[in-house]
């Protein structure tokens, strides 16, 4: 008996620590404030214009998941792309050079009054939550409006356009 629940400790140790160590590049402080890490990965097959991700969050409290679930998702389509399904989809902004090198715009982009919420919606039904350890894993499917982020982006001059290599 004794066996078995050194080896639950032990693994609930283990998941606490990966889940801690998991870092993200994220520059916005309002995004690292609201999470502490994520995961995206592909959910099958969105819409024409979106991203269809599930994205897992580890929190301090378990309550106002919404937004950090949006603010992850988009910073997982911009700057890491995901894998799904027979689906791989690379950085819609580049990589972590690319988020720092337009930083005050990212900073501002992820904060809690910025805009980057306004691209993610939480599909109704999709979030769980699981204690790990002191903190929250929350995952939940979620919709990226990839062709409206990408326009607005373009439009800001973060990113370059598309025919702009042509």
């Amino acid at each position: 008996m004794k066996k078995t629940a050194l080896k639950t400790i032990l693994a609930h140790v283990l998941i606490m620590f990966i889940a801690l160590s998991t870092s993200f590049d994220a520059a916005a402080k309002g995004l690292d404030e609201l999470i502490i890490s994520y995961e995206i990965e592909g959910a099958g097959t969105g819409t024409q214009g979106t991203y269809l991700v599930k994205v897992t969050i580890v929190k301090k409290k378990a309550n106002d998941v919404e937004l950090p679930l949006k603010l992850a998702a988009v910073h997982g389509v911009l700057f890491r792309g995901f894998t799904g399904e027979r689906q791989v989809q690379k950085p819609l902004a580049g990589d972590a050079a690319a988020e720092a090198e337009h930083l005050e715009f990212y900073t501002d982009f992820f904060d809690e009054t910025g805009s980057a919420k306004n691209y993610a919606t939480v599909i109704s039904g999709s979030t769980t939550t699981a204690k790990v350890g002191k903190n929250y894993q929350i995952t939940a499917t979620l919709t990226v409006q990839k062709e409206a982020l990408r326009k607005y982006l373009e439009d800001q001059g973060v990113i370059k356009s598309l025919n702009s290599a042509f």
